[in-house]
């Protein structure tokens, strides 16, 4: 009797356990299946090189100096192919407070996209320096501004442009962007 006993208590160990296997087998089968259709996307975060804090009141000078570097790629390294989708990336942390910050950031693509398209115009903006003010949320951004035009055409100029943010929700939004001429650091 103790071995049909002892053939039993495994018979129910060996199911239990093909259950579990079973049912193991059929979980990774629906995460499988669940990971392949998700649509799902994983943004990476830009490193920081320096530490950055936040306030309700606004952000450390680092954190704009990370935000500047962040926007005026998307700003300034344009050709006519890329300014589309540079301006839908931007547009989508512009300040809403005050349209007129979206009206022109919209107005400045459009123009630089027709602008662009006529020349065969390329830039890229090599930054130099960055000064920050965090208690205004602005920065100013020196460096060169390098232009090529179509194949054999090609400028490097000074230039200097200002970034204004606001600090809304938790969020550095941008309000501003312009070219600031004729100011020496």
């Amino acid at each position: 009797m103790s071995r049909i006993t002892n053939i039993e208590t495994v018979a129910r160990q060996r199911n239990i356990f093909m259950f579990l296997c079973l049912l193991s087998m059929l979980s990774c089968l629906v995460l499988g299946i669940r990971m392949l259709t998700s649509r799902e996307r994983i943004i990476l975060v830009p490193g920081l090189n320096q530490q950055v804090w936040t306030s309700k009141d606004g952000v450390s000078a680092s954190y704009l100096e990370e935000a500047a570097t962040m926007y005026l790629p998307l700003l300034l390294d344009l050709d006519y192919t890329s300014i589309d989708w540079k301006k839908e990336r931007l547009l989508s942390h512009v300040s809403q407070s005050d349209a007129a910050y979206m009206k022109e950031l919209t107005d400045y693509f459009a123009r630089t996209k027709e602008r662009y398209k006529q020349f065969s115009l390329s830039t890229h903006f090599a930054v130099k320096k960055l000064e920050t003010n965090p208690k205004e949320l602005t920065v100013k951004a020196y460096g060169l501004l390098m232009s090529r035009f179509g194949e054999k055409g090609f400028e490097s100029v000074p230039a200097i442009y200002g970034l204004s943010f606001e600090w809304v929700g938790g969020k550095l939004l941008l309000q501003e962007f312009v070219k600031l001429n004729g100011e020496a650091s």
